[in-house]
């Protein structure tokens, strides 16, 4: 299908004269606009009625390889990236087929509406002789200037984003059916070995389910950072819950020549949640307990159940720092060394994002330190 000059496919064909937009670009120029799209590190841009550029910011004229951004008016986006569907229509970018699936041409059409708004775009464009795969996330914000409306369009190249999240979605797919495919045959030895080996290949097989478990918890905090995860609400016991914790980590290395203790008279109440998220949460602070307590320390565990929520905690004998208090769930921040410091930073992460509850502590002189973990029966909750 194709479309004459003054016809389109989706967006209007009309363009504004030259004449109208040296105008306009005379008018930007003296405002206070240019100086502040200039000073942001990000592509921007500067449109008419007839999603013309009429002002571009130096990150939009180092993109598009011209010196003076007045060479740039009067095209359109697609036109000034040269993407390869803005000469299909002879209407130009945004008037042919492939434009109606363009998120820039939909960002911008919004925009015009008066909308704010931010969408995805993936696009082709020609480089220097060969096509270039782009995915951008761009945004479009309307403004009156001389009862004029404009539109401020800007870009945002995240295709290095996209090939990372792909290349994690591959690499964690692999990486566990690899490691679930040993830990499978290990299961298999441990029973089929020599009895003096047996102690041996159970030994394997334990930490192969170890690393399942952390290759699978860096997987969920991955998604649950780009909103991507998935949570299954189910009815739990929450001694059932502390339990399984309790067994999950007592024979654990960070337990080794310690202690963790269920406080024997919490109420078992049935709580709405996540079983897998739950235990990360709580596994992740048993497992911080257990590594700030020193050999012959013990870890409190246990819950208290209120009438429409309850609260897990867990307990040890040291007291934080109060310069560490005060950046307790920051990202990355840990007094552990480098590459650490995602355990309570997920832990406020799951809870509050995905399993609806909050995160509080209290550390002082004489009480030690206690973690918590409120969350409501129910999800309606």
């Amino acid at each position: 299908m194709s479309a004459a000059p003054d016809q389109t496919c989706f967006a209007p064909a009309e363009r504004a004269p030259s004449l109208e937009i040296e105008q306009h670009y005379a008018i930007l120029s003296e405002h206070e606009i240019p100086v502040v799209l200039n000073s942001i590190p990000v592509i921007s841009m500067v449109l008419n009625r007839c999603r013309q550029v009429v002002f571009g910011n130096r990150k939009f004229a180092d993109v598009i390889g011209v010196a003076d951004i007045r060479d740039a008016l009067g095209k359109r986006p697609g036109e000034a990236f040269r993407c390869v569907h803005a000469t299909t229509a002879p209407g130009g970018c945004g008037t042919g087929e492939f434009c109606a699936h363009c998120g820039a041409v939909r960002s911008i059409l919004l925009g015009l509406a008066g909308r704010d708004n931010i969408q995805e775009c993936n696009i082709n464009r020609d480089h220097d002789g060969k096509v270039e795969a782009l995915d951008l996330r761009v945004s479009s914000s309307p403004f009156l200037l001389d009862n004029e409306r404009f539109l401020i369009f800007s870009i945002t190249d995240v295709s290095h984003e996209k090939r990372r999240r792909a290349l994690e979605r591959i690499f964690f797919h692999d990486m566990l059916n690899t490691v679930g495919g040993l830990q499978g045959l290990m299961e298999f030895l441990a029973e089929e070995v020599p009895g003096d080996l047996r102690p041996d290949a159970q030994l394997i097989h334990k930490a192969m389910v170890q690393l399942t478990d952390e290759i699978t918890y860096q997987k969920q905090l991955l998604a649950a950072e780009t909103n991507e995860l998935e949570t299954n609400f189910v009815p739990l016991s929450t001694n059932d819950i502390l339990e399984l914790v309790e067994a999950t980590f007592q024979n654990a290395e960070q337990a080794r020549g310690k202690r963790i203790d269920v406080v024997n008279d919490c109420q078992d109440v049935l709580v709405t949640s996540d079983p897998v998220l739950l235990r990360r949460v709580l596994g992740n602070m048993v497992k911080n307990a257990l590594e700030a307590t020193g050999p012959g320390g013990v870890v409190a565990l246990g819950c208290d159940a209120a009438t429409a929520s309850v609260r897990f905690w867990v307990r040890n004998e040291a007291v934080i720092p109060r310069s560490v208090r005060m950046r307790i769930f920051n990202r990355s921040f840990s007094t552990k060394g480098v590459g650490r410091g995602l355990g309570t930073y997920s832990i406020k992460l799951l809870t509050e994002r995905y399993l609806g509850g909050t995160v509080d502590f209290r550390s002082a002189p004489g009480e030690g330190t206690t973690f918590w973990v409120h969350l409501p029966l129910s999800p309606d909750a």
